[in-house]
């Protein structure tokens, strides 16, 4: 666990933010919302065995589908800017 930092802080706030964030950026790098979701649950999973030195939480359920919620989101908005 990093020192100084409230547990519950990181885990609601800073690994959200930083594995959804990863994520959005690899689709919006790569233009593959796959790429976008395995890199968001990958990004989760290092850093929960990294900073939580155990086993894997049902973040790694929730935080890919939030990725694919958000990209298809875009991708919806993205396709109606071009069709206008």
């Amino acid at each position: 666990m990093i020192a100084g930092i409230d547990p519950f802080i990181l885990q609601l706030v800073i690994i959200p933010f930083i594995v959804i964030g990863l994520g959005l950026l690899a689709a919006f790098i790569t233009k593959k919302i796959t790429i976008g979701v395995i890199s968001t649950l990958a990004a989760n999973m290092l850093l929960e065995l990294v900073l939580f030195e155990g086993g894997l939480s049902t973040w790694n359920v929730f935080f890919p589908i939030v990725t694919l919620t958000i990209l298809l989101l875009f991708a919806k908005w993205f396709k109606s800017q071009t069709n206008s």
